[in-house]
Formats: structure tokens, C-alpha cells, sequence
């Protein structure tokens, strides 16, 4: 009897010396990563050949904007699922959901050709269940390792992040060469593929149902008095997010892109190489928040802000005062890049902050709605960037967003002392 438990007892405590070890959670990575390479590896065929067709980036560009209202307003159902249902079920159903959208889609372009309107149809699904399976992943994560802590938690949201910007950077890098090379048909056989083998990967996760608490069909209206009344800081962390989303979406994926090119004129090769510097910092800060997750605790979250402000400064000076083109393009590069440093940092420490601030049975309706609010404040952020620098000097618009990023610090600190 003693060697039975002495032999059963063994693997728990060397899983106990590194959570992240598991098999569970290398196969919730794996079938991530997949399911991410495939949907960008897609969405970039696609614009490609909307451009090749039709001559305007601006088609593909309205079929996302488009996307954007049913995913913020469906992506809450996605929460009450991961909450009510077996979130493994939830996962492979939606990857294997992904994978017949588009299965369905080639055969109707095989059949009839280039049609916009079933490529606007089918970017509008995959956001959605794109949306949906967000909310579940991160309700994922502290179902398994709620019980280890929040160092674990940040850990292992670090680690989701590097599966993040891989997945983006790869697709980048290869996406042109697969398409010159192939066309766009084959590259959705191989997203199909990619859903199809995120699915299987999924199907052996162990998983158990969550726990559904007493909500019962009352879900999102529970939500929002948990976060309004129970726990008001959480919302607040919530919305603070989101800000945080505003100001990074508006004057990194508008602004960067837009000073570049058209305000200090350099061709597609040198914003080529500055953009991909600047995704490879997302990765380095993923990188090093695994090393240092023990140090992330909500403490550090108003250092993190701050670092995001200050990395505003140096491009707000560059673009007002007399400077080369190449030295302008080296500070904004350098800049944007420490930005994102700073934010992956911030939201290593935010992120696990929230989920470990819900209950088992909350997790994914608040995450769910976590989402949705940063998913508003993005093309909210694009529009008032887009219009900031078509009337205003660029200097002027980097001042104010340094502005912007200064004053939350206070509400940040404020929160900060809550958790």
C-alpha cells in the first residue's frame, strides 16, 4: 500500500515543481498555436487576393471593419459557454466549425470563382467563433492552474503569448512566398488542415466540466453584478484595459504605419523590416515576462504604464523637432518597439489578474466581456488616430497620446492597490 501511494504521489509533486510540464497544457498550446497559424495564414491569402481581383486594399479592409459589430456582440455567448459547458467541447467544436466554414467556402469558389461576397461571409464566421473561443482559452488556463497561483498563471499566460506573436510573425514572413507560390486556393486547403489538426489536437485535452455555480440561465446579467457590485475593481482593471487598447491601437497600428510611409515617405521594404522589429519585440516580451512572472505581480502594473508613456516621448520630440528621415524612422522604430515590451508586459500582469479575481463559474462570461470592451475601444481607437493625424501634425498627436498615457496613472495606481 505504501509503494502504491509513494508511486502515485511521485508524478504529482514533479508536475507540482513545474505546472507548465503537463500534458494538458502543451496540447492546449499546440492546438493554439495551430488554429492561430491557420486563421492568419488565411486572413493574409485573402487580402491578397481581394487585392489581386479587385485592385483595392480598402475591399478587405471594410470586410474586417465589418466583422468587428457581430464579433463584440456575440463574443459574451462565448463566455457563457466556456462557463457552462466543457471547455475542451467548446474549443474543438469551434476549430472544427472553422475548418468546415472554409471547406464550404472553397467548394463554392471552386465552383463559381472569385466572390467577394462569400469571402466577406466567411471572415465574418471565422471572427465570430474566433471571438467565441477566446473567452474560453483564458478561462482555460485558471481552471488548470487557479490552484497554483498567480505566478503560474502569468507564466503560463506568457507562454500563450508567445504562441501569439509567433503565430503572427510566421504567417507574415511566409505568407507572401505560399501565395506567389501556390495561389490562394491551396493555401486554404491549408488552413483547413491546420483547423482540422487543431481540432484532433484539442479532442485530448483533459478537461473537466467547470463549475457552474448558481447563475443558472441568468449568465451575462450575473456577470455584471458580480463585476458592478461584488468586485467593482475588477471592472475597473477591465476598462482600464481597454483604455489601454484605445491609446495602442490608435497611434501604434494607425499612427506607426501612417509616419512611415506617408509622413516621412519610406517604400514598403523599410517599413517591411521596421514592422517586423517591431513584432519580434512582442515576442521578446513575452520571452522575458516568463522569466521574471514571479516579479509581475498588480504592484508593478503602474511601473508598467509608465513605461508605456515614456516610450511616447522620444517620438513625440523626434516628429516636432528638425531630424533626418533615418533618424526619425530609427527612434519611432526603437520606440514602438519598447511599447510593445512594455505592453506585453502590462498585460502579463492584468490579465491573470483578472481571471484570478473571478470564481470558477465567472471566468469566462468576464473574460468574454473583458474582450468585448477592448475589441470596442480598437476601431474606436482607429477612427479618432485616423482623423488625429489627417488634421494635426504628428508631434502634435504623439504629444497628446503621452498626455493621455501620464494621466492614467493615477486611476492605474488607484486600482492598483484594490488587488
Amino acid at each position: 500500500m505504501t509503494n502504491a501511494y509513494e508511486c502515485t504521489t511521485q508524478p504529482q509533486r514533479s508536475q507540482a515543481a513545474d505546472p507548465l510540464r503537463t500534458r494538458d497544457f502543451r496540447l492546449l498550446v499546440a492546438g493554439l498555436g495551430i488554429s492561430l497559424f491557420a486563421n492568419l495564414m488565411l486572413r493574409f491569402a485573402m487580402s491578397m487576393w481581394v487585392l489581386d481581383k479587385t485592385g483595392s486594399a480598402a475591399a478587405f479592409a471594410s470586410i474586417l471593419t465589418a466583422s468587428i459589430l457581430p464579433t463584440i456582440l456575440l463574443s459574451p455567448l462565448g463566455g457563457v459557454m466556456a462557463d457552462r459547458t466543457n471547455r475542451r467541447t467548446v474549443m474543438v467544436a469551434l476549430d472544427a466549425l472553422s475548418a468546415v466554414t472554409v471547406l464550404v467556402c472553397v467548394a463554392i469558389f471552386s465552383a463559381a470563382g472569385f466572390n467577394l461576397a462569400a469571402i466577406a461571409v466567411m471572415q465574418v464566421v471565422l471572427a465570430v467563433l474566433d471571438a467565441m473561443e477566446t473567452p474560453t482559452v483564458q478561462a482555460a488556463l485558471p481552471q488548470m492552474f487557479r490552484s497554483h497561483g498567480e505566478d503560474v498563471m502569468r507564466r503560463a499566460m506568457a507562454v500563450v503569448n508567445v504562441v501569439n506573436q509567433t503565430s503572427t510573425l510566421v504567417p507574415a514572413v511566409l505568407g507572401g512566398v505560399l501565395y506567389a507560390a501556390v495561389g490562394a486556393m491551396p493555401m486554404m486547403g491549408l488552413t483547413i488542415v491546420g483547423f482540422g489538426a487543431a481540432a484532433v489536437v484539442e479532442c485530448f485535452i483533459r478537461l473537466g466540466a467547470p463549475d457552474r455555480g448558481d447563475a443558472g440561465g441568468d449568465d451575462l446579467r450575473a456577470a455584471g453584478r458580480f463585476l458592478t457590485r461584488e468586485r467593482p475593481h475588477v471592472l475597473h482593471l477591465v476598462l482600464i484595459c481597454a483604455a489601454l487598447n484605445f491609446l495602442v491601437t490608435g497611434y501604434a497600428e494607425v499612427g506607426f504605419p501612417y509616419m512611415v510611409r506617408t509622413v516621412l515617405g519610406f517604400g514598403s521594404t523599410a517599413y517591411g523590416l521596421a514592422y517586423g522589429l517591431v513584432g519580434a519585440s512582442g515576442l521578446l516580451g513575452a520571452l522575458v515576462g516568463g522569466r521574471v512572472a514571479r516579479s509581475l505581480s498588480m504592484r508593478r502594473f503602474p511601473m508598467a504604464i509608465a513605461a508605456f508613456s515614456l516610450t511616447i516621448l522620444p517620438q513625440a520630440l523626434v516628429m516636432t523637432i528638425p531630424a533626418g528621415g533615418v533618424m526619425r524612422l530609427a527612434v519611432l522604430t526603437a520606440s514602438t518597439c519598447g511599447t510593445m515590451i512594455a505592453i506585453t508586459l502590462a498585460n502579463l500582469i492584468a490579465v491573470p489578474a483578472i481571471q484570478m479575481g473571478c470564481p470558477e463559474d465567472m471566468t469566462g462570461k468576464v473574460m468574454s466581456l473583458a474582450l468585448s470592451a477592448s475589441m470596442c475601444a480598437q476601431p474606436l481607437g482607429q477612427i479618432a488616430y485616423g482623423w488625429a493625424y489627417s488634421v494635426y501634425p504628428a508631434g502634435a498627436v504623439l504629444a497628446v497620446t503621452f498626455a493621455l498615457a501620464t494621466a492614467m496613472l493615477p486611476p492605474v495606481a488607484h486600482v492598483t492597490r484594490r488587488f
